[in-house]
């Protein structure tokens, strides 16, 4: 995680002049997993609250990844949203090599999606993993499946403005791995604008 600064007037110090300069910050997401979720947290309230002060900022996540845990993956969205709701600070996302699994849901987070031209994202239903003889474990991680399924539906629903939640849970919970080149994610309306060769990522 980095925080870093476009070029700007200064004072003869040195010292850049506060309002004079646009500040970006930077995080990176590879796994996602409840470490990572809370590394992620603790990074990114502490980039916002340096970069508040200073007008027109944005941070922006770059997510290569396989993806991992839905409820981590949960977290650092919450993370994402409450960064703008309470600091006024946009949070971008850019796929630069592939965002599969979580990782596509995250990059969904993102006020302005991008995706580099080379890269893919990859949707599916995810696997669980359930130890135990009691019935009732089975019926209590089913029910949790089912609202991940309704939460993610819903949120693809909203930010593509492409068909309802129930075409989206169908589309995703197929049961095969749909691997997606970055045009076909800017058909689809999962990203924002995909990089090709004359443009930069932000």
């Amino acid at each position: 995680m980095t925080e870093a600064q476009s070029t700007g007037e200064t004072h003869e110090s040195g010292t850049p002049r506060h309002g004079m300069l646009d500040r970006f910050g930077i995080y990176f997401l590879r796994d996602i997993h409840d470490v990572e979720a809370e590394k992620f947290a603790k990074s990114m309230l502490a980039m916002a609250t340096g970069l508040q002060q200073y007008p027109n900022s944005r941070i922006t996540v770059y997510i290569n990844s396989g993806g991992g845990s839905v409820g981590a993956g949960f977290s650092i969205m919450e993370i994402m949203y409450k960064i703008k709701r309470d600091f006024g600070i946009p949070v971008d996302t850019v796929v630069l090599g592939y965002a599969y699994s979580m990782g596509a849901v995250i990059a969904q987070a993102g006020d302005k999606r991008s995706m580099g031209f080379f890269s893919t994202m990859m949707l599916h239903g995810g696997t669980w993993s359930i130890t135990g003889e009691d019935h009732r474990i089975f019926a209590d991680y089913l029910k949790l499946a089912d609202l991940y399924k309704e939460k993610i539906g819903e949120l693809f629903s909203r930010r593509t403005g492409l068909h309802n939640p129930r075409w989206w849970i169908r589309y995703i919970y197929s049961g095969r791995d749909r691997f997606l080149s970055a045009q076909e994610c800017l058909e689809l309306q999962l990203v924002d604008q995909v990089c090709d060769f004359d443009s930069c990522y932000i």
